[in-house]
């Protein structure tokens, strides 16, 4: 068992005495509201069944101190008296605990994403890509008169004094991401010409006054900490390290009781909440370059997922703390594995920000704001999904699993975690699936972290894990199940637009992408690959990674929607510098006598020069092939993952197939 003696030592942050070093940190997952801006039952379980166990500190996300015309649906409103006894509820069921609980003061700024009208300096969008223009959406957005910065500081003020209200042991005003304050520390955002605008002394202006009103309010009594860009990652014009070290002192000295040193904003090439494809700890340099300057804590965020790395991050006194976002959502244990040195049972975040963010986005613009998890299916359902193990012992029944995939995983450790008898039977030599090919993709490695962790389970559930084994009609009445999960995942097809084009060609060779990965198969030097969205990228990026010329050509006008949109960020820029081409709106791929290969879209035909290979990663098609024989035999039979769908908005991704087994299993 690992010690992390450093991790796990107190902390003094202004009035408060804090038990370790970890910050749950504030997010705006799990903010769960009724219908007049209270906290609901639903945002209420999912902060205890984290802080139950005791990180030092915790916070509750973006929470608006700006009066909105839209009502109380989202965010929180603590721009109200009304949401006080609201949050006095939380506040005391979390004190329970030893974790200090505190909230971030916000406004959006000129980050678009509602109906209202934003504010900010010179009513400008803060989406980078937006180049410090008004943006291309429709939402409007406006610049502060000058006589109206007193008032917007006044409402952070109010803010602050409901929050003392409640009780909150902190506030954290968050003055980063491209938010409202931010807006006014960044150039590229803030084209005034008077005192807010312009130089480092009057760019700051807005956040000293705001940090001197919030101090005043809380009256020494509640901590006040600044989560700040260290670096907006923008080409020019951004807020610098630079700029991030000369601040820090200022805010010490104005009375900040803590720094949490964060990055980026909307658009640039670095973005806030990072995808697998950066590295872990990607944003930890930048703490590590303010700490000397100031004698108040300072900590981190941004892909810190392994209490291993945040032990050594504090042991080594490159910070103070370490802020942990979704490797929460993923494990709401992971604080008490960490403390008892456990670290193998912890459900690692992959960091695929399909649940976290892309659900979360989603949601908001079906009318109502919620937060999933890829690993986790749990999250935001911790009132509802009350999973206790051992419930079904006494009348447990025989479950056969068939596939190891992530769906297969699930419902194997899901149902003997219940107390049944499972067998989980694999005709691949290894668990896995699909997801040991996604592993081979570069920048995806992480992916496969859940894979030790499933492993784990099943040998503590007492899964019976039988690998190189196929199952037929012959094995079903050998072992005669009461329950067959079907989780024999998809295969890959030539589209049947193409089975002409295909036998004409002589010279080009023709692959699957599953059989270039899992068998590496050889393709020429000059590649076009079949199909643009999350299977096909990734084998661009893939193929194109040994110098080979590869084309993409999808059939609808957008290239990898079942990506999370960061991770799709991050991917076509990947792609993008290594020359490879994407053809949109691809109807017909023909291929002629002498092997030149034509692409049909609604601009024409396009020729595509010296193709010697095309590997189809497109359409799949779900393999049930099994469940026939199950349903003659009268066998209770439950199709899940991609055997189930493959075709849909989110089927064959990580976040669908495990949620979906998740939901079937524990009904069983």
């Amino acid at each position: 068992m690992a010690e992390l003696r450093e991790l796990f030592t107190p902390l003094k942050i202004g009035p408060m005495e804090v038990v370790n070093r970890i910050m749950m940190s504030g997010m705006s997952a799990g903010m769960v509201l009724d219908n007049e801006g209270n906290v609901a039952p639903e945002m209420l379980a999912y902060f205890i069944e984290r802080i139950r166990n005791n990180p030092g500190l915790s916070a509750i996300g973006a929470s608006a101190v700006v009066p909105s015309p839209e009502g109380f649906r989202y965010p929180l409103p603590i721009y109200s008296d009304h949401i006080v006894p609201s949050l006095r509820k939380l506040v005391d069921a979390v004190h329970q605990y030893d974790t200090k609980f505190g909230i971030q003061l916000w406004d959006a700024g000129g980050t678009e994403g509602g109906k209202r009208q934003l504010i900010s300096p010179s009513g400008l969008s803060s989406n980078a890509r937006h180049g410090g223009g008004a943006g291309s959406g429709a939402q409007p957005n406006r610049a502060l008169e000058i006589d109206e910065i007193p008032q917007v500081v006044g409402y952070f003020a109010s803010a602050a004094i409901r929050c003392k209200q409640a009780g909150f042991d902190f506030v954290e005003l968050h003055a980063g991401h491209g938010y409202l304050i931010s807006n006014f520390m960044t150039p590229l955002f803030n084209r005034r010409a008077d005192r807010y605008g312009g130089s480092f002394e009057n760019r700051i202006r807005f956040l000293i006054e705001i940090v001197r009103a919030v101090k005043t309010a809380l009256g020494g009594q509640v901590a006040l900490g600044v989560k700040l860009n260290g670096d907006d990652f923008l080409p020019s014009e951004g807020w610098t390290l630079d700029e991030t070290r000369r601040l820090a002192p200022i805010l010490e000295a104005e009375g900040a009781d803590y720094l949490n040193i964060t990055a980026g904003v909307v658009g640039a090439d670095r973005l806030t909440v990072a995808p697998m494809y950066e590295p872990q700890g990607c944003y930890t340099h930048l703490a590590e370059a303010v700490k000397p300057l100031v004698s108040i804590p300072v900590g981190t965020i941004g892909r810190i997922k392994d209490p291993a790395m945040a032990n050594d991050l504090v042991a080594t006194g490159k910070v103070d703390f370490v802020g942990m976002g979704r490797p929460m959502i993923a494990d709401p244990d992971i604080v008490g594995k960490a403390r008892a040195g456990q670290l193998e049972e912890i459900r690692r975040c992959l960091a695929d920000c399909r649940g976290c963010m892309d659900e979360h986005m989603r949601s908001a613009r079906r009318g109502k704001v919620t937060t999933s998890c890829v690993v986790n299916p749990r999250m935001t359902r911790e009132s509802v999904c009350i999973d206790v193990e051992g419930a079904k012992k006494d009348a447990p029944r025989k479950v056969l699993v068939v596939g190891a995939g992530l769906a297969g995983l699930e419902a194997a450790r899901r149902t003997a975690f219940s107390g049944h008898k499972v067998i989980l039977c694999e005709s691949r030599s290894c668990i896995g699936g699909q997801i040991k090919l996604a592993a081979l993709i570069p920048g995806r490695r992480e992916i496969a972290d859940m894979l030790p962790w499933y492993e784990l389970q099943l040998s503590k559930y007492g899964v019976d894990v039988r690998l190189n084994t196929r199952v037929d009609a012959a094995l079903l009445d050998e072992l005669a199940p009461d329950v067959v999960f079907v989780a024999t995942g998809s295969v890959p097809q030539v589209p049947q637009s193409m089975l002409e084009s295909v036998g004409n060609a002589v010279n080009i060779d023709m692959m699957m992408i599953d059989d270039v990965l899992e068998e590496r198969a050889q393709p020429g030097s000059r590649i076009l690959v079949i199909g643009g969205d999350q299977i096909g990228m990734q084998a661009a990026d893939y193929l194109s990674e040994a110098g080979k010329k590869v084309w993409v050509a999808e059939a609808t006008g957008h290239f990898a929607p079942k990506l999370a949109a960061h991770d799709r960020w991050y991917l076509l820029a990947r792609t993008d510098r290594k020359g490879v081409g994407r053809v949109k709106h691809v109807h017909g791929v023909e291929i002629d006598a002498g092997d030149n290969v034509w692409l049909a879209t609604g601009k024409g035909r396009e020729h595509i020069p010296g193709i010697d290979t095309i590997v189809f990663a497109g359409e799949r098609r779900s393999d049930r092939s099994l469940v026939e024989i199950c349903e003659r035999r009268g066998l209770e039979t439950h199709v899940i993952g991609d055997a189930f769908d493959v075709t849909s908005e989110d089927g064959g991704t990580i976040f669908a197939n495990i949620a979906q087994a998740y939901d079937v299993a524990r009904s069983i």
